[in-house]
């Protein structure tokens, strides 16, 4: 399986996530399955390894810096077409925390995660402990999958389009906030995963537990 992984970079880089160092960490996980991994920067250049990839792994995030310069104009709008033709033969994608919140300039990307990050409604509580809940026990991801305790960010008021399984949740302000889903959809799956601010979240046996699981039912291993 060849996994590639674009890291947050440029007008998809921010100033709250190391994207290099979670993504050399999620490398690991993919690489422990045997996966031929990836991590490139996101950047035009760097989207040329996902036409022929088995499986797209984003984790970036929204840009600030509009002065920052990744190229022409045209250069992206090729990348773009790269990820519509992995999306197109069936490609699986792997959206990871705040890609819920990037890929401007991509309309379609948000549907084909099955969600997104509402701005000026969605936000998350300090970083720290919290309980991440089994929503679905059914799912193939989640099945005989536990709740468990992580240190991350806990993304709240997330929007999960209708069509998306929700499988892992967590309580805030009374409320159930969706953190994980499972999307299939025009023959293509895709999961979004809210957890793994930084790398001390990849230390937890549970939070590389899930990954394993997210892949294997993404690429039906």
């Amino acid at each position: 399986m060849k996994a590639t992984i674009l890291a947050g970079s440029g007008r998809y880089q921010d100033r709250w996530h190391d994207f290099t160092a979670t993504a050399v960490e999620v490398g690991n996980a993919l690489a422990s399955l045997g996966a031929d991994v990836r991590v490139r920067a996101f950047k035009p250049g760097g989207v040329q390894d996902v036409d022929d990839a088995d499986l797209l792994v984003v984790n970036s995030g929204v840009g600030e810096y509009t002065a920052v310069s990744d190229g022409p104009e045209e250069d992206w709008t090729e990348a773009f077409d790269t990820l519509r033709r992995f999306r197109a033969r069936g490609g699986p994608i792997l959206a990871l925390h705040a890609a819920s919140n990037t890929l401007d300039g991509l309309d379609e990307w948000r549907e084909w995660i099955g969600g997104r990050w509402v701005r000026g409604t969605s936000m998350h509580p300090p970083i720290g402990d919290s309980l991440v809940e089994v929503t679905d026990v059914d799912h193939e991801i989640t099945r005989g999958f536990a709740d468990f305790t992580l240190y991350d960010e806990m993304y709240s008021y997330l929007e999960a389009y209708p069509g998306s399984e929700v499988l892992l949740s967590h309580a805030y302000n009374d409320l159930v906030h969706p953190l994980v889903w499972a999307v299939e959809r025009d023959g293509a799956r895709s999961v979004y995963d809210a957890l793994g601010h930084g790398v001390r979240a990849y230390e937890a046996p549970e939070r590389i537990d899930l990954l394993r699981r997210e892949v294997d039912w993404l690429v039906a291993r």
